[in-house]
């Protein structure tokens, strides 16, 4: 039992919602069927169990039974991959109010090294990733109306030539025009980099650079904000949108024609702003990457 709980794999987060409104986005399948998984048959009775796929691929089957149940404040299953491996697990799934308007979720998930025989995809280190991104990032993202807003276009250039249009500071500047004259940023477009996304007064956000592959792909995970080109501490604002992606990915079609395709979490009040304005930048990046 000691081994089980030094490889459990545990996240928390705080969520600017009333505890019975988390419990909701956990529990009820009209919710969690837009941040998690759709669970056809979904149950939280005691003995009772359901199965799921990761994807509408049908990739790894999840068989769960309902261990525990204490309404409002704690659901405990069993997670088992039967497609994959003969082991268990247990998800325990825990609900606290930190105010009226302000709880706490902190997921655990043991026993997941008995998977160990399913190879690289299930490792603890997947698992962990895996729960950090569905519960701060997918969950946070519908609790606070944070929605992702997916745009594309098709370019008569190369990738390459379109990845140099979307990173030049020059054509940088020309390109995010209409979201503010004068945008730039300071810092390398590189994996593990730190970016600052600036105004010309100095303010901005700061950025990390999560995944990239060069003339392909590059994903930005926002931090927080800048004042005067300084980073400023997660305040109350920043921490209902810190961790929110910002996602650039050039897909070739033929050896002359690229697809870039965008995806950006944006909160509620910026969400009209987004649609006006992303459109019109792509077509200054179509612009320059075909001169």
């Amino acid at each position: 039992m000691e081994n089980l709980k030094n490889t459990a794999v545990k996240t928390t987060m705080e969520f600017d919602v009333p505890a019975r409104d988390l419990w909701d986005a956990i529990t009820n399948p009209s919710h969690f069927k837009k941040w998690y998984f759709h669970i056809p048959h979904f149950t939280t009775t005691v003995g009772e169990s359901f199965d799921f796929y990761e994807s509408e691929a049908r990739k790894y089957l999840h068989h769960c039974t309902v261990l525990e149940l204490e309404k409002g404040r704690k659901f405990v299953h069993s997670w088992e991959h039967p497609e994959q491996s003969e082991g268990s697990s247990i998800v325990t799934w825990l609900v606290e109010p930190i105010d009226d308007h302000h709880s706490r979720l902190t997921l655990i998930h043991e026993g997941v090294e008995s998977f160990s025989e399913a190879g690289p995809d299930f490792t603890p280190e997947n698992y962990q990733k895996g729960w950090d991104s569905i519960i701060k990032t997918s969950l946070r993202n519908y609790l606070h109306l944070i929605e992702k807003l997916h745009f594309s276009i098709n370019i008569n250039a190369t990738k390459e030539k379109v990845w140099k249009t979307l990173w030049d500071m020059e054509s940088y500047k020309i390109w995010t025009a209409p979201f503010g004259e004068g945008s730039s940023y300071k810092g390398d477009i590189a994996l593990n980099s730190r970016v600052h996304f600036l105004t010309p007064e100095g303010n901005g956000v700061y950025s990390d650079v999560i995944f990239f592959k060069e003339h392909s792909l590059v994903v930005f995970r926002h931090v927080g904000n800048v004042r005067n080109c300084e980073e400023l501490e997660i305040d109350n604002e920043s921490r209902h949108w810190t961790g929110c992606f910002e996602v650039y990915r050039l897909v070739e079609i033929n050896e002359n024609t690229t697809e870039l395709e965008v995806e950006v979490d944006v909160t509620d009040a910026h969400i009209e702003f987004m649609k006006k304005k992303f459109p019109l930048s792509l077509e200054k990046v179509k612009e320059l990457s075909e001169k």
